[in-house]
């Protein structure tokens, strides 16, 4: 018999003690596994300036105006400082409408793609890019701010070693 009437396996250990010898031995095992593989921690990265190209897609005359060189750029929800606006420049926004016949798209006169280009510290890491703490990807929307207005971008492109200017 497995287990006979007084919860003892094969007559000579009591299960319950069997249980709890084998969660001590399961976390003793952890921590010396931690401890003898040593540090297996993601490398650093190295801190650097870059500079990030942000897309404003189908803004106003307004945003356009508003949005100056020399801006401080700050992340929206965590009040983050990103870095300083070293260029911009617009495009014509393509708007695309679904009308009865179909789907069509024209140049709109009115609202501009704008492009942003931020510079300020980062540190770089083969896991990514990080400026101030915020993760930044290509591809990547996110709410921006400065002093005098706020809009939503998506992460264009890196330079991760940008001319001095």
């Amino acid at each position: 018999m497995l287990i006979d009437n007084k919860g003892r396996l094969f007559g000579k250990i009591n299960l319950l003690d069997l249980v709890v010898l084998l969660g001590l031995l399961a976390v003793a095992g952890r921590f010396a596994y931690g401890a003898l593989a040593g540090s297996s921690a993601a490398p650093t990265g190295q801190d650097q300036v870059i500079e990030m190209t942000l897309r404003f897609p189908a803004v106003t005359q307004w945003t356009v105006d508003a949005i100056q060189v020399g801006d401080e750029v700050y992340d929206s929800k965590s009040n983050t400082w990103m870095g300083k606006i070293v260029e911009t420049w617009t495009e014509p926004a393509v708007i695309v409408r679904e009308v009865p016949d179909g789907i069509v798209s024209y140049t709109s006169s009115t609202h501009f793609d704008l492009y942003v280009k931020v510079r300020g510290p980062a540190r770089v890491s083969p896991n990514g890019v990080t400026m101030s703490g915020i993760e930044v990807k290509v591809g990547r929307s996110n709410q921006y701010k400065s002093a005098f207005w706020a809009a939503t971008g998506t992460t264009v492109a890196f330079d991760l070693n940008p001319p001095e200017r």
